[in-house]
């Protein structure tokens, strides 16, 4: 499988910012021949978002660019960080989430597991952490979406 690395350097709530970065790195992979597109954790908001988290709006656009980004996807896959919506309550509201975008839409999508809270991080303030990770389908294969830890 030929993989490109979107090595990107958000900015912590430049929404339009980081998804023309993202678009324009998943074109470059294209480009490239490669059959998946690998981005950062919490591409979309830039990391980390921090009180940013608390603005609703905020996280319903983080999540609108994750769905115009799946729209713009073809044969080759993109995988990327965003903020997710907790599907299990109770809990925090939240996920630092990582989604499979492929032929127009978005095949998985997966939580963080293991949420740093030493030094700058206080991942455990905004975040849900996920029960378990299971593989996903793509392509024939079947891969393991881990964010970070």
């Amino acid at each position: 499988m030929k993989v490109a690395l979107a090595q990107l350097n958000t900015t912590v709530g430049d929404l339009d910012g980081n998804e023309a970065a993202l678009r324009a790195a998943y074109a470059r992979g294209v480009a490239a021949g490669a059959e998946l597109v690998l981005a950062p954790e919490l591409a979309t908001t830039g990391y980390p978002p921090r009180d940013l988290l608390l603005r609703r709006g905020f996280v319903r656009r983080n999540l609108e660019v994750v769905q115009r980004l799946a729209a713009a996807t073809g044969a080759t896959g993109l995988v990327l960080g965003f903020v997710g919506e907790n599907p299990v309550r109770p809990g925090r509201e939240f996920t630092n989430a990582v989604a499979l975008l492929q032929h127009g839409r978005i095949l998985a999508t997966r939580a963080k597991l293991l949420l740093p809270t030493y030094d700058v991080f206080d991942e455990d303030r905004y975040f849900e952490p996920a029960a378990e990770n299971t593989p996903v389908p793509f392509n024939g294969r079947r891969l393991g979406l881990t964010v970070c830890e």
